[in-house]
């Protein structure tokens, strides 16, 4: 019975060294295969992190709607909304509004050496709230929409103890 692993990079079988991922269960010939291989999908792993969070964040309050993790450039590295809710904005909308947001970030950004760095920024309209902030870093932001109804201190209260624990991205 052959019991060898053939690597997913280059092909070559090895039953005695086998480097498994940890996280997609592929199997590697060497590190060397491995990192290979994760230069070009290294967002496969970080987007598991991602939604690991947003799933945090979406378990905080049912009246959050949208969770969006972007960079500071805003290329989003997650995006979801909760099961059933109904969208207000079409998809081109909602890029437009998250670019907004970033470009509003970045002039804050801007002058926080005379004011600080900002810590969240909230607006409130007729049909949502929309929550602005950073990733527990200077190169990711949430932005984040809830029901008008929603607890927006207390969500942000808790979303900042989220990403003070994981500083993982």
């Amino acid at each position: 019975m052959d019991m060898s692993t053939i690597c997913v990079t280059c092909g070559k079988k090895s039953q005695d060294y086998v480097i498994e991922c940890y996280c997609c269960g592929k199997c590697y010939c060497s590190d060397r295969c491995k990192a290979l291989d994760h230069q070009k999908k290294i967002s496969h792993h970080k987007w598991r992190d991602y939604k690991r969070l947003y799933e945090e964040i979406m378990d905080i309050d049912p009246k959050i709607r949208l969770v969006t993790i972007s960079d500071i450039d805003g290329k989003v590295m997650y995006s979801d909304y909760r099961e059933g809710i109904d969208n207000f904005l079409t998809l081109e909308e909602s890029k437009k509004s998250l670019e907004l947001a970033v470009n509003s970030w970045k002039t804050r950004t801007a002058l926080a050496p005379k004011i600080g760095k900002g810590k969240y920024v909230l607006a409130e309209y007729e049909k949502l709230k929309r929550i602005t902030m950073p990733l527990g870093d200077d190169n990711h932001l949430l932005y984040i929409t809830t029901e008008v109804q929603a607890d927006h201190s207390n969500i942000i209260r808790r979303i900042g103890g989220i990403t003070i624990r994981k500083l993982l991205l």
